[in-house]
Protein backbone atom coordinates (compact mmCIF):
# COMPACT_ATOMS: atom_id res chain seq x y z
CA UNK A 1 0.00 0.00 0.00
CA UNK A 2 1.32 3.46 -0.89
CA UNK A 3 2.44 5.74 1.93
CA UNK A 4 -0.21 8.35 1.02
CA UNK A 5 -2.94 5.72 1.27
CA UNK A 6 -1.64 4.56 4.64
CA UNK A 7 -1.71 8.13 5.97
CA UNK A 8 -5.23 8.64 4.66
CA UNK A 9 -6.44 5.43 6.29
CA UNK A 10 -4.73 6.39 9.55
CA UNK A 11 -6.41 9.81 9.60
CA UNK A 12 -9.76 8.18 8.82
CA UNK A 13 -9.32 5.80 11.75
CA UNK A 14 -8.33 8.65 14.07
CA UNK A 15 -11.47 10.57 13.09
CA UNK A 16 -13.54 7.48 13.79
CA UNK A 17 -11.96 7.10 17.23
CA UNK A 18 -12.54 10.78 18.02
CA UNK A 19 -16.16 10.53 16.99
CA UNK A 20 -16.69 7.44 19.11
CA UNK A 21 -14.93 9.05 22.07
CA UNK A 22 -17.31 12.01 21.87
CA UNK A 23 -20.27 9.63 21.84
CA UNK A 24 -18.91 7.78 24.87
CA UNK A 25 -18.37 11.02 26.81
CA UNK A 26 -21.92 12.11 26.03
CA UNK A 27 -23.30 8.74 27.14
CA UNK A 28 -21.24 8.87 30.36
CA UNK A 29 -22.52 12.37 31.11
CA UNK A 30 -26.12 11.29 30.59
CA UNK A 31 -25.72 8.52 33.19
CA UNK A 32 -26.08 11.18 35.86
CA UNK A 33 -25.33 10.93 39.58
CA UNK A 34 -26.60 9.00 42.58
CA UNK A 35 -27.24 11.00 45.81
CA UNK A 36 -25.36 9.73 48.84
CA UNK A 37 -27.28 8.92 52.01
CA UNK A 38 -24.65 10.79 54.01
CA UNK A 39 -22.40 13.52 52.50
CA UNK A 40 -18.66 12.89 52.76
CA UNK A 41 -16.25 15.62 53.87
CA UNK A 42 -13.86 16.39 51.05
CA UNK A 43 -11.60 19.43 51.33
CA UNK A 44 -12.35 23.14 51.39
CA UNK A 45 -13.65 25.90 49.14
CA UNK A 46 -12.36 29.44 49.21
CA UNK A 47 -15.11 31.49 47.64
CA UNK A 48 -16.50 34.94 47.09
CA UNK A 49 -20.13 35.17 48.19
CA UNK A 50 -22.69 37.94 47.94
CA UNK A 51 -24.10 39.21 51.26
CA UNK A 52 -27.61 40.43 52.03
CA UNK A 53 -26.26 44.00 52.04
CA UNK A 54 -26.45 43.94 48.25
CA UNK A 55 -30.18 44.61 48.60
CA UNK A 56 -29.37 48.15 49.79
CA UNK A 57 -27.94 49.11 46.42
CA UNK A 58 -30.01 50.44 43.54
CA UNK A 59 -27.75 48.69 41.06
CA UNK A 60 -28.22 45.29 42.75
CA UNK A 61 -29.25 43.79 39.42
CA UNK A 62 -25.92 44.72 37.81
CA UNK A 63 -23.85 43.60 40.81
CA UNK A 64 -25.43 40.14 40.61
CA UNK A 65 -24.96 40.06 36.84
CA UNK A 66 -21.22 40.67 37.20
CA UNK A 67 -20.99 38.21 40.10
CA UNK A 68 -22.31 35.40 37.91
CA UNK A 69 -19.43 35.93 35.47
CA UNK A 70 -16.65 35.75 38.06
CA UNK A 71 -14.49 32.71 38.82
CA UNK A 72 -15.58 32.89 42.44
CA UNK A 73 -14.85 29.48 43.97
CA UNK A 74 -11.68 27.38 44.26
CA UNK A 75 -11.38 23.94 45.87
CA UNK A 76 -8.44 22.37 47.69
CA UNK A 77 -7.84 19.27 49.79
CA UNK A 78 -6.73 21.61 52.58
CA UNK A 79 -7.29 25.27 53.39
CA UNK A 80 -3.72 25.95 52.32
CA UNK A 81 -4.27 24.39 48.90
CA UNK A 82 -7.52 26.31 48.37
CA UNK A 83 -5.74 29.51 49.43
CA UNK A 84 -2.91 28.85 46.97
CA UNK A 85 -5.33 28.34 44.07
CA UNK A 86 -7.21 31.50 45.01
CA UNK A 87 -4.01 33.53 45.30
CA UNK A 88 -2.76 32.23 41.97
CA UNK A 89 -5.95 33.39 40.28
CA UNK A 90 -6.12 36.81 41.89
CA UNK A 91 -2.42 37.53 41.30
CA UNK A 92 -2.32 35.99 37.82
CA UNK A 93 -2.83 39.32 36.08
CA UNK A 94 -0.68 41.39 38.43
CA UNK A 95 -3.71 42.77 40.26
CA UNK A 96 -3.29 43.24 43.97
CA UNK A 97 -6.95 42.89 44.88
CA UNK A 98 -8.78 39.83 46.14
CA UNK A 99 -11.58 39.85 43.57
CA UNK A 100 -10.91 37.83 40.35
CA UNK A 101 -11.04 39.72 37.07
CA UNK A 102 -13.01 39.35 33.83
CA UNK A 103 -11.79 38.70 30.31
CA UNK A 104 -12.72 40.94 27.41
CA UNK A 105 -15.18 38.32 26.15
CA UNK A 106 -16.92 38.12 29.54
CA UNK A 107 -17.05 41.92 29.70
CA UNK A 108 -18.59 42.19 26.23
CA UNK A 109 -21.46 39.95 27.30
CA UNK A 110 -22.47 42.25 30.16
CA UNK A 111 -25.23 44.84 30.01
CA UNK A 112 -24.29 48.53 29.92
CA UNK A 113 -25.17 48.91 33.59
CA UNK A 114 -22.96 46.01 34.61
CA UNK A 115 -20.09 47.28 32.45
CA UNK A 116 -19.99 50.45 34.54
CA UNK A 117 -18.77 48.33 37.47
CA UNK A 118 -15.70 47.22 35.51
CA UNK A 119 -12.33 48.95 35.21
CA UNK A 120 -10.09 48.03 32.24
CA UNK A 121 -6.38 47.29 32.58
CA UNK A 122 -3.68 45.91 30.31
CA UNK A 123 -1.14 43.23 31.19
CA UNK A 124 1.57 41.24 29.44
CA UNK A 125 1.27 37.49 28.96
CA UNK A 126 4.21 35.12 29.38
CA UNK A 127 4.79 35.50 25.63
CA UNK A 128 4.97 39.29 26.07
CA UNK A 129 1.65 39.93 24.35
CA UNK A 130 -0.44 42.83 25.58
CA UNK A 131 -3.92 41.75 26.72
CA UNK A 132 -6.95 43.52 28.12
CA UNK A 133 -8.90 42.44 31.22
CA UNK A 134 -11.34 44.11 33.61
CA UNK A 135 -11.19 44.55 37.35
CA UNK A 136 -14.65 44.32 38.99
CA UNK A 137 -15.42 47.21 41.31
CA UNK A 138 -17.94 45.57 43.65
CA UNK A 139 -19.08 47.73 46.60
CA UNK A 140 -17.19 46.52 49.68
CA UNK A 141 -20.24 45.63 51.76
CA UNK A 142 -21.86 43.50 49.05
CA UNK A 143 -19.49 40.54 49.24
CA UNK A 144 -17.16 38.60 51.49
CA UNK A 145 -14.45 36.01 50.88
CA UNK A 146 -14.48 32.95 53.12
CA UNK A 147 -13.54 29.30 53.51
CA UNK A 148 -16.34 26.73 53.34
CA UNK A 149 -16.20 23.03 54.08
CA UNK A 150 -16.63 20.96 50.92
CA UNK A 151 -18.70 17.77 50.76
CA UNK A 152 -19.25 15.01 48.24
CA UNK A 153 -23.03 14.67 47.98
CA UNK A 154 -23.38 12.48 44.87
CA UNK A 155 -21.49 9.62 43.23
CA UNK A 156 -21.26 9.32 39.48
CA UNK A 157 -22.97 6.39 37.79
CA UNK A 158 -20.43 4.20 36.01
CA UNK A 159 -20.98 1.99 33.01
CA UNK A 160 -18.10 -0.57 32.95
CA UNK A 161 -18.70 -1.25 29.25
CA UNK A 162 -18.23 2.41 28.32
CA UNK A 163 -15.22 2.73 30.64
CA UNK A 164 -13.58 -0.31 29.04
CA UNK A 165 -14.23 0.90 25.50
CA UNK A 166 -12.85 4.36 26.31
CA UNK A 167 -9.66 2.80 27.73
CA UNK A 168 -9.21 0.68 24.61
CA UNK A 169 -9.57 3.74 22.37
CA UNK A 170 -6.98 5.61 24.43
CA UNK A 171 -4.61 2.68 24.19
CA UNK A 172 -5.04 2.63 20.42
CA UNK A 173 -4.20 6.33 20.14
CA UNK A 174 -0.98 5.67 22.07
CA UNK A 175 0.32 3.35 19.38
CA UNK A 176 3.23 4.80 17.44
CA UNK A 177 1.39 4.92 14.13
CA UNK A 178 -1.51 6.90 15.62
CA UNK A 179 0.05 9.01 18.37
CA UNK A 180 2.05 11.44 16.20
CA UNK A 181 -0.79 11.85 13.69
CA UNK A 182 -3.27 12.47 16.49
CA UNK A 183 -1.15 15.26 17.97
CA UNK A 184 -1.16 17.07 14.64
CA UNK A 185 -4.90 17.66 14.97
CA UNK A 186 -6.45 20.90 16.19
CA UNK A 187 -5.98 20.58 19.94
CA UNK A 188 -8.44 23.37 20.71
CA UNK A 189 -11.15 21.47 18.84
CA UNK A 190 -10.14 18.12 20.32
CA UNK A 191 -9.67 19.04 23.97
CA UNK A 192 -9.81 15.38 24.93
CA UNK A 193 -6.35 14.82 23.45
CA UNK A 194 -4.21 12.66 25.73
CA UNK A 195 -1.62 14.62 27.68
CA UNK A 196 1.86 13.33 28.39
CA UNK A 197 0.98 12.74 32.05
CA UNK A 198 -2.14 10.80 31.08
CA UNK A 199 -0.11 8.84 28.54
CA UNK A 200 2.35 7.84 31.25
CA UNK A 201 -0.48 6.96 33.63
CA UNK A 202 -2.03 4.66 31.04
CA UNK A 203 1.30 2.94 30.48
CA UNK A 204 1.73 2.39 34.24
CA UNK A 205 -1.79 0.97 34.54
CA UNK A 206 -1.12 -1.35 31.62
CA UNK A 207 2.06 -2.62 33.27
CA UNK A 208 0.27 -3.13 36.57
CA UNK A 209 -2.36 -5.22 34.81
CA UNK A 210 0.44 -7.29 33.27
CA UNK A 211 1.68 -8.16 36.77
CA UNK A 212 -1.41 -10.32 37.28
CA UNK A 213 0.11 -12.82 34.84
CA UNK A 214 2.95 -13.57 37.26
CA UNK A 215 3.13 -15.24 40.64
CA UNK A 216 3.84 -13.22 43.77
CA UNK A 217 7.16 -15.06 44.21
CA UNK A 218 8.29 -14.11 40.69
CA UNK A 219 7.52 -10.44 41.38
CA UNK A 220 9.34 -10.46 44.73
CA UNK A 221 12.39 -12.18 43.27
CA UNK A 222 12.39 -9.70 40.35
CA UNK A 223 12.23 -12.53 37.82
CA UNK A 224 10.28 -10.38 35.34
CA UNK A 225 11.30 -7.54 33.08
CA UNK A 226 9.33 -4.74 31.43
CA UNK A 227 9.16 -4.81 27.66
CA UNK A 228 9.45 -1.52 25.84
CA UNK A 229 6.49 -0.76 23.58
Amino acid sequence: MKLANKKAQRQKEIRRIRKRRTQIWKAQKELGYIPLEKPIRHGWFKELVITTHVERYKNQEYILEVYKKLAKCFWGRTKEEAETKWSNETSKYLINKEVPTLSRRQYNRLSDGAKRLCVPFYYYTEKRKLKLRFYVNLPKGTYKIKFTRAYVTHSKRIDPTLESEEALLEQKLLKNEYYAANLKGDTWKNNWQISESRKEKLKVNTRLRELTKYSTRAIINEEITWERN
